[in-house]
């Protein structure tokens, strides 16, 4: 028997790809904050990760007392994608709530998508989907899974995890969204890449984030840095710290990923050689 599915939604939108309209207050959404979230800013994924942990102990307060583990389950291979530290935020935010913690678990894919998703038709996230396993890293059954995502569009991705979690025994599924789309705003191609792109139209406009301390990378950000012909500029104003783990996880995601950038795997293996990371003793490593 299938586990029952809630939907909890923070952000539930209308209106057109350029101008999305909270359908529930009718205030414009926060698109600034939602770009920013998805391709690393910490101060805009603890904000949008509170609303959803709100509208969360909003919608299911039995979240609070129900005695059952609950888990969060993100999927990603080694960078995580944004919705992994919104995951993190919510699942704070419930531990504060429960008499035992929430915990975020990683669902490991085995490979990244080779597409741009959020640019993608529905048949063509079909097929990349359709190539990459999935696999939980820890059992789950009986558990309650709350799935944290970013937006729901199409739901495609949505499902190949709640088929995951359906299959190992999950006893309860509750998806939280930032935001999802009504039917004639998901029919628009462009909604997903429009919200993305929002106020990040380049990844020099992540270097303030950077600067202050307030970035995270994200996979979405490390694909977009390597096919960026200004990777090295972007890189020089970088701590060295970040340019060493944006070349751990471009290495751990697999000679088939950095084959796909050649240029920009060679900007960052050039900028991280240069500058070595150093330890608080004083003592550089790569």
């Amino acid at each position: 028997m299938s586990a029952p599915v809630t939907q909890v939604v923070a952000h539930p939108l209308t209106g057109t790809a350029a101008h999305p309209i909270d359908a529930r207050t009718g205030a414009p959404f926060d698109t600034r904050s939602y770009s920013l979230m998805k391709h690393g800013d910490l101060p805009a994924m603890h904000r949008l990760g509170d609303e959803v942990a709100d509208a969360l102990l909003a919608d299911c307060p039995w979240l609070a007392t129900d005695p059952r583990p609950v888990v969060l389950p993100v999927a990603y291979l080694v960078a995580p994608p944004a919705c992994r530290y919104l995951a993190d935020r919510v699942a704070a935010r419930l531990t504060r709530a429960r008499p035992d913690a929430a915990r975020v678990i990683h669902v490991r894919k085995d490979a990244v998508t080779h597409i741009d998703y959020a640019a993608s038709s529905a048949q063509d996230r079909r097929a990349d989907l359709a190539r990459i396993g999935f696999r939980l890293t820890e059992p789950v059954r009986g558990a309650v899974a709350v799935v944290v995502d970013d937006v729901r569009v199409t739901g495609l991705a949505e499902q190949v995890m709640l088929d995951l979690l359906q299959e190992a025994g999950i006893g309860q599924l509750v998806t939280a969204y930032v935001a999802t789309c009504d039917a004639e705003l998901a029919a628009d191609p462009s909604v997903e890449a429009a919200l993305n792109h929002a106020s990040v139209r380049s990844v020099h406009d992540m270097l303030p984030s950077v600067r202050r301390g307030d970035f995270v990378p994200t996979i979405r950000f490390l694909k977009r840095l390597l096919a960026d012909p200004g990777i090295a500029q972007f890189l020089a104003q970088c701590p060295a710290q970040l340019v060493q783990r944006l070349r751990a996880d471009a290495e751990a995601t697999g000679p088939d990923f950095l084959a796909g950038y050649p240029a920009g795997t060679a900007a960052l293996l050039a900028e991280s050689d240069r500058r070595p990371a150093v330890t608080p003793e004083g003592a550089s490593h790569a």
